[in-house]
This record gives structure tokens, C-alpha cells and sequence, in this order.
């Protein structure tokens, strides 16, 4: 039987605290959102896809940040509470001279410049179903991958400094993509390279 989502992300950090090689930076697991947040975000976001409230129904967000001792290897996982995700994000995604990304909402803030983002429909009917790769300012790009599907593969990434663009069809061939498939097999023994490819 598959854990809850609070479960796998407190065994994740618990699995990484254990293994000696690896220094853990910060741990944080909050409680569920509450029925007044969930409401709240509603009026914003429109209804969230199960798959969303599911994971705001059992924590209101999870940042974990960790470093392999005597090596560059890290990662960093910032998803965000949902009153976050909820918000306006003009200034930051979006400028009013500037409105491409207006629809982007980050929700993996893993890097001040690059997030994992969830996307407004364009006609309105609420997120998109799929999790997308934003590099602010200059990409946007759809993983094809649901959110289940994308917190499967942060869990079994480790949140690795920028595991994402191996979901990306454009970013494949990324440094950061390729150090990440070069460098988890030898840290990671159960690491599955199949796992991350863009969908479809």
C-alpha cells in the first residue's frame, strides 16, 4: 500500500537525514491547508484538481534542502503553501509591460530564478491539469506530467538541483539535466532514469 503524500515526504526526509554522506539543511512539513485556505485559494485559482487538493488536504506545502558533504550535489524543494500558489504574482512571473507568463503560479520554488509551476486555463476554467517548468522571464514549458505523476518523480529525484529539466523537451540537454541523470545512479541506488523523460 502506497503511503499518504505526508508520509512519503517524511520518510524522503528521514532517508536522507540516515544516509551519512548528506548534510540535511532544512526540513519542513506544516499541517493540512484549512478549510478557510482551501476557500480562500478557490476564488483565485478556480476549483484545484483532486490531485491538488489531495496534497493541500494533507500539508500545506514541504521545503527540504540538503547537500552531499565534500561535493556541489544538493537539492531543494519548495513547494509552496497554498495561499502562496493562490496569489497574484505580478512583479515576479509577469510585468504589466510584460504579460506572457501573467497565467504562470509557482509552486516548486526551487531556485529564486526557476520554478515548477502550475498554469491558469486561458478560458478560464481553473489550472491546468499538467505541472509546467518556468525559467522566469525566458521559458515556460509544459512537462506533460500531472501532479501526481510530478510529485512521484520530485520524490524520487530527491528534489536534485534541478531534476526538472529532464522533463522538458527543450532542456533535455541541459548541463543540469545531464549531471542530474549522470550523478544519481552512483548516489541513489533505486534511482530510475526511465522515470524522467517529458510525457507523451
Amino acid at each position: 500500500m502506497t503511503l499518504p503524500l505526508r508520509g512519503r515526504f517524511a520518510r524522503l526526509a528521514d532517508e536522507l537525514r540516515e544516509d551519512p554522506r548528506i548534510d540535511v539543511l532544512a526540513v519542513e512539513l506544516p499541517a493540512p491547508a484549512s478549510d478557510a485556505q482551501i476557500a480562500a485559494a478557490a476564488t483565485a485559482i478556480g476549483e484545484p484538481p483532486d490531485a491538488l487538493a489531495r496534497f493541500y488536504g494533507e500539508l500545506d506545502g514541504f521545503s527540504l534542502r540538503w547537500r552531499l558533504r565534500d561535493a556541489t550535489d544538493r537539492g531543494t524543494v519548495e513547494l509552496l503553501p497554498l495561499a502562496e500558489l493562490a496569489k497574484d504574482w505580478r512583479g515576479v512571473t509577469w510585468f504589466e509591460d510584460h504579460d506572457d507568463y501573467r497565467g504562470v503560479r509557482p509552486w516548486d520554488f526551487f531556485a529564486p530564478e526557476a520554478c515548477a509551476a502550475l498554469v491558469d486555463d486561458a478560458g478560464g476554467g481553473g489550472l491546468r491539469g499538467t505541472v509546467h517548468y518556468h525559467y522566469l522571464g525566458e521559458l515556460l514549458c509544459d512537462t506533460g506530467h500531472g501532479i501526481d505523476a510530478f510529485l512521484d518523480r520530485l520524490i524520487a529525484a530527491r528534489g536534485y538541483w534541478y531534476w526538472i529539466e529532464t522533463l522538458c523537451p527543450t532542456m533535455l540537454g541541459s548541463p543540469e539535466a545531464q549531471r542530474f541523470l549522470e550523478r544519481m545512479p552512483a548516489l541513489f541506488g533505486d534511482f530510475d532514469a526511465g522515470l524522467f523523460a517529458p510525457a507523451g
